[in-house]
């Protein structure tokens, strides 16, 4: 086998090569950012680099306003990690999902937003996240009554026990859960419900049981969060066993679409676009959207 001689000249121009690309590549990624600290309102993130996830809510929220420069990410956790690498300004997020972020690290914040007044022209309906059925099912008006039996209040301090638990999954909440069914029965079948796993305070990984997790299937971990224990609940007061399915987001519509599971509940907000492919409930939670950023050295 022949093999080509590289001469010392050869080497030196092939490294200048690379460097000259390294230093252009890093010209074109310097940006220049934007300190959201002040802002009030969505007038004040003018000129600032945000993203959203890709196929959500957020992005179409964003992409209303106009005047920021968007970017999206396929995954919600790579919105923190370009945060924090400073690629972006900030990203979209419900306020819930601040509080949880903003807990376990304490150089993050977030812009408080009102809809509609400060923040994002976003009805409750768009802010709210509701189960998703497969167009046609009975379960939508089987399931509502159980949401509207949920009261304001209990919904409020369930959130706010979900914040506190994932800010350490691993930590025993040491009371008893605000949502609770006192149902035991399972026997009119199992209920499979898709979401992220990766999603909190709605929805995350976890590698143990406690805090009434429950068992990812086909994986080792456990999930929990608001949409875990909405889900426990909702599949009680119906009479059925649960389990969950960790699915990609983009994939959750195509796989409850194809029968292959049950229902959805994963923060979704039933948007007229989803409302086309599949059939909501009334909403189990609303509330606002907010910027996520991080605060200044």
């Amino acid at each position: 086998m022949n093999r080509r001689h590289i001469t010392p000249i050869s080497i030196v121009a092939v490294i200048c090569l690379l460097i000259s690309i390294f230093a252009l590549v890093s010209c074109g990624e310097k940006r220049e950012k934007v300190d959201l600290s002040k802002a009030t309102s969505v007038a004040d993130l003018a000129g600032a680099t945000i993203a959203a996830q890709s196929g959500t809510f957020h992005l179409d929220a964003l992409n209303a306003l106009g005047n920021v420069n968007v970017k999206e990410y396929d995954d919600f956790s790579k919105l923190l990690v370009a945060l924090k690498s400073g690629a972006i300004d900030g990203y979209v997020a419900e306020e819930p999902t601040a509080l949880s972020v903003v807990a376990m690290d304490p150089t993050l914040d977030y812009v408080h937003l009102v809809n509609n007044q400060s923040g994002f022209a976003a009805t409750d309906a768009e802010t709210g996240i509701a189960v998703a059925f497969k167009t046609g099912s009975d379960m939508v008006a089987r399931v509502n009554p159980i949401i509207a039996g949920i009261s304001a209040e209990t919904r409020a301090s369930l959130m706010q026990q979900i914040v506190s638990m994932s800010a350490d999954t691993d930590k025993t909440l040491g009371e008893a859960l605000a949502l609770v069914s006192s149902n035991t029965n399972t026997a009119n079948g199992t209920l499979k419900i898709a979401m992220e796993c990766n999603y909190a305070p709605f929805n995350w990984s976890q590698t143990t049981d406690v805090n009434g997790a429950v068992k990812i299937q086909g994986s080792t971990l456990y999930a929990n969060g608001y949409d875990v224990q909405v889900a426990k609940y909702i599949a009680a007061e119906l009479g059925m066993a649960l389990e969950i399915y960790a699915v990609e987001w983009e994939s959750l519509i195509p796989g409850l679409q194809a029968g292959t599971y049950d229902g959805i509940i994963a923060g979704m907000s039933p948007t007229a676009d989803r409302e086309e492919q599949v059939d909501f409930t009334d909403c189990y939670y609303n509330s606002n959207l907010v910027v996520i950023y991080k605060k200044a050295n």
